[in-house]
């Protein structure tokens, strides 16, 4: 990093700092004797669903957690769900402007994709069921959300599978508690930088016995163009016009007739190739009818992105459109037994599925230009096609005042795909639509005239590309209140028709200490199926496990909550133990080790403008190490460490200074080691609202995998800042959101195995980017109306 950067960094930050400091100092010094004095209830007793599938106050919840409202979504200007992780502590991101949105590391645990957070809607899981990732990108109305659960930790006692790490829960506001005889219609129209075109809109109704809500999204973006974004050699307009590299994917001979200006390059979705391209076009829907107790709901979302930056342009085209799609109908009825039993019960369709387009060079030597560069290349066709049905039942039981048992039972029954349906693709590689003759036609080298496009998949993806799973649980939990104790037991049990059973228990002791004070104390447990993606859906040059084991967490922690007259404070220390981690390669690969603290402040002071709403805010602070016990040996090409099955063949093989099958308890990098995340909200007026946000990023080592380890090169620091401007008259709002205020330049870590090196004068050395550059500064403007 230059010494203009720094000083530019330092200089962004004190403004932010200054304005932070002397917003609160001056509200202080003016009007300390009419301070606002915040009982802990009015930030505490706010009600959340997460922490133990029932419904219980902030204060009572057996979890770390942090509750975005839809106050704070309106003032801090956010229009998508990755703008809102962002902000968060106890996350490290990698923003891939790619397929996907944003990838995201709770709590130190480096995952190729954000596969051991469980999404839920409504208490509804939402993740890929092939991928098992957490897709937070543009995908979700935000327009009828009534808060954002954010809960840190493992809750495999209550939600079985995959509530690994965390929770991330999207709560819809219920028009039934809202408005009374009544229809309601809001829009948001949005409009921004990269010709983004985005309309949020919600309506519903309260009308005796029937109730009805509907959200929807539409989001159109080009996304920031290679000007717009930080320099990286790997991203380079030259590089993916290059013919020596592409060849016919490029500038094909055979066609040149007929477009004799370009050669016919050939294209995806209207994209040419040889030109950098990254669309971005998604779409959602949030929606329910009740009629009494019974509920018919939906959630729906697609998602069509360009590769971006994720991918070094010598060996891919960022133009290929990727598409990634959900669908889920639901049937709930909620009713009682004799008046003491509550019963949630929920009968859920699902469909999840992806594909699209992927033009690859692959690399046979290492030169970029000249007769020596030899590429393989191909314009394929990828689809996999998944589905479920799921039946749940939740019950509630209020033993006593001091004492409630809840549980539940689970059947879900699996249609998934086990081989990526890929066409035009290698001869090795499953196609649905090749026969024995094609298999391997679409191959070409860059030397070559013409290539051969192949046929896409067929729509339908053949019987003996799939396999059924069932997933069967049950869990029973009590929760007793007895003095200033609240006690939470848990136990569930799954079990699974590939990989078997697994028991999951969970215990916490909340001890009210004052009005004021509270201590928790927390157990968890939790573990991770493998993602089908890795059991079967490997490919030519990557290889499925079907013998993968589930990942299993452990973690132990201490919350203190501390109530101030302006401050609530919320304090987290933890530490965490994983086993049979599944890393980007589909191996078991031994153990991870996480600890760290996590501070959430939030605060509240009167206005020192008048008649204007009280000044808020949040301050939050993150210390994260985790540490693995194998490491990759950059000179050998080859992971290492206890836990890796070959170990002692490498042993034999090499003379080392070290044992390769030792507990390497090594730094597993992409994860900050300090994060700052602070924000502050003053209203200079009933009708005029200004929000900064500022997020300051330590330098951090490197993913262990990354090429640029091996160099002891880390991801510096960064500091970003954000504000949203807005007017408010009557039913009609208008605001001014500003991305990267201070226009700084910094880079994410790269995704997957980031092994594309920093070489540029060469061929990368990877299929990832070491580092992902990010954004400039960006603006947007939004006009709010309600009918």
């Amino acid at each position: 990093m230059t010494q203009i950067h720094h000083n530019k960094n330092l200089v962004a930050l004190i403004c932010s700092a200054a304005l932070l400091t002397s917003s609160i100092t001056y509200a202080h010094n003016e009007q300390s004797g009419t301070l606002m004095e915040l009982s802990l209830e009015d930030l505490l007793d706010l009600t959340v669903s997460s922490a133990s599938g029932i419904e219980e106050t902030l204060r009572d919840a057996p979890a770390a957690m942090v509750i975005i409202t839809a106050k704070d979504i309106k003032q801090r200007g956010y229009t998508s769900i990755d703008e809102v992780i962002l902000d968060l502590p106890g996350f490290d991101s990698t923003v891939t402007n790619g397929n996907g949105g944003v990838i995201t590391y709770q709590r130190g645990y480096r995952t190729p994709l954000t596969q051991r957070t469980l999404m839920l809607v409504n208490g509804i899981v939402d993740n890929h069921l092939w991928y098992h990732e957490a897709t937070l990108s543009k995908n979700y109305p935000l327009s009828n959300i009534e808060r954002i659960e954010v809960l840190y930790g493992p809750v495999g006692a209550v939600y079985g599978p995959n509530a690994f790490l965390g929770i991330i829960n999207l709560v819809t506001s219920n028009a039934k508690d809202r408005y009374k005889n009544d229809d309601f219609f809001t829009v948001n129209v949005q409009s921004g930088s990269y010709d983004t075109q985005s309309v949020d809109l919600t309506a519903g109704g309260n009308h005796k016995k029937l109730t009805y809500n509907l959200s929807a999204k539409y989001y159109s973006s080009d996304e920031a163009d290679i000007d717009d974004l930080a320099p990286w050699g790997f991203v380079s307009n030259e590089l993916l016009s290059n013919r020596d590299i592409w060849g016919p994917v490029i500038y094909d001979t055979a066609l040149s007739a007929n477009c004799d200006a370009d050669g016919c390059p050939h294209s995806s979705k209207y994209n040419d190739f040889g030109s950098y391209h990254d669309p971005q076009r998604e779409w959602g829907v949030l929606a329910d009818v009740t009629f009494k107790n019974l509920t018919l709901g939906i959630i729906e979302w697609d998602m069509r992105h360009g590769w971006g930056p994720q991918y070094p342009h010598d060996r891919a085209q960022p133009a290929a459109q990727w598409y990634r799609t959900s669908e889920q109908f639901y049937l709930r009825h909620a009713g009682s037994l004799q008046d003491k039993v509550q019963v949630d019960t929920m009968l859920l369709s699902r469909k999840s599925n992806n594909g699209g387009y992927w033009v690859e060079a692959f690399p046979g030597s290492t030169a970029l230009t000249g007769p020596e560069v030899v590429s393989t290349l191909t314009i394929s066709h990828w689809r996999t096609s998944n589905k479920s049905w799921l039946f749940k039942q939740d019950y509630e039981f209020d033993y006593s005042e001091q004492l409630k048992i809840s549980g539940g039972i689970k059947f879900e029954d699996k249609e998934l795909t086990k081989a990526y349906d890929a066409c035009g693709y290698f001869a090795e590689t499953f196609c649905s639509s090749d026969t024995p003759e094609t298999a391997g036609d679409g191959v070409a080298l860059n030397t070559d005239s013409t290539i051969n496009i192949q046929p896409d998949t067929l729509s339908q993806m053949p019987d003996e590309n799939l396999a059924s799973l069932t997933d069967r649980g049950a869990y029973i939990q009590a929760i007793w209140n007895i003095n200033n104790w609240r006690i939470n037991a848990g136990l569930r049990h799954d079990k699974n028709s590939l990989y078997g059973s697994t028991t999951n228990p969970r215990a916490s002791a909340i001890y009210f200490l004052s009005n004021q004070s509270t201590v928790k104390l927390l157990y968890g447990t939790a573990f991770q199926e493998p993602a089908p993606i890795q059991l079967w859906g490997g490919w030519s040059g990557r290889a499925a496990n079907p013998n993968l084991k589930p990942e299993k967490a452990e973690n132990f922690e201490v919350i203190y909550m501390y109530q101030q007259d302006n401050w609530l404070h919320d304090l987290s220390l933890f530490t965490a133990r994983y086993d049979d981690v599944i890393k980007e390669e589909a191996e078991n690969a031994g153990k991870r080790s996480t600890y760290g603290l996590e501070y959430r402040g939030k605060f509240e002071f009167s206005n020192f403008m008048t008649d204007a709403a009280n000044i808020t805010g949040y301050l939050y602070y993150t210390y994260t190490k985790s540490k693995s016990s194998v490491s990759y040996d950059h000179e050998l090409g080859t992971w290492v460490g206890d836990g890796i099955e070959n170990c002692h063949e490498i042993a034999q093989e090499h003379t080392l200074s070290y044992d390769p099958c030792s507990n390497l308890d090594t730094e597993l990098g992409d994860i900050s080691p300090h994060k700052i995340n602070v924000g502050i909200n003053v209203p200079v007026s009933d009708q005029f609202n200004v929000n900064l946000r500022a997020n300051w990023i330590a330098s951090k080592p490197l993913y262990l995998r990354n090429a640029l380890r091996a160099k002891h090169r880390e991801n510096d620091a960064y500091l970003t800042v954000d504000a949203n401007i807005s007017y408010q008259f009557e039913s009609f709002k208008v605001a001014f959101k500003v991305k990267n205020l201070f226009d700084e330049i910094y880079y994410h870590s790269g995704a997957e195995a980031a092994a594309s090196g920093d070489d540029f004068e060469q061929r990368s050395q990877g299929w990832a980017n070491s580092l992902i550059p990010q954004p400039k500064r960006s603006f947007m403007v939004t006009v709010s109306m309600q009918f």
